[in-house]
């Protein structure tokens, strides 16, 4: 089964990347992700233009409903434990402009964090199924708006 390609960029409201406490928050999401079965968690450095070092970037690998299912838990988990936490997940397909959504809010459904990474899913040509009654090539609805930022 194909994986998707999404990255993750964790946020705490008015704090900055090389804040402690989003370091420390982002670490933990790491662990938290890298606790799922199957699901590859990976920081990649990439260089950015007029600073020292690398910005890094949280990718994860998708390989199947199972991992998907966990990884949704993990994420809604994440965000649970501050209010101002959030979370963008980003994807693309060679070519094309990348889609991004943001998730943040007070009791975070995981039903939201799900529909989120379906769309991604979606968007990457993964379009893994929850179960095998769904159409691994059914989308989500174009015509319904994602329930993401609360």
């Amino acid at each position: 089964m194909p994986s998707a390609r999404i990255v993750l960029l964790p946020g705490l409201s008015t704090l900055t990347p090389d804040d402690e406490p989003l370091q420390a928050a982002s670490a933990e999401l790491v662990m938290d992700l890298r606790e799922v079965d199957g699901l590859r968690a990976t920081e990649e450095g990439i260089p950015v233009v007029g600073r020292k070092g690398q910005w890094t970037e949280l990718v994860i690998a998708l390989g199947g409903p199972s991992v998907v299912a966990g990884a949704v838990t993990a994420m809604r988990l994440w965000l649970s434990r501050d209010r101002r936490r959030s979370l963008t997940l980003t994807a693309s397909r060679a070519g094309e402009d990348p889609l991004r959504i943001e998730i943040s809010g007070d009791n975070v459904a995981e039903r939201t964090v799900h529909e989120a990474v379906q769309r991604l899913l979606f968007v990457t040509g993964a379009a893994l199924g929850d179960s095998p009654d769904e159409s691994p090539n059914a989308g989500p609805d174009p015509s319904v708006p994602p329930a993401i930022t609360q």
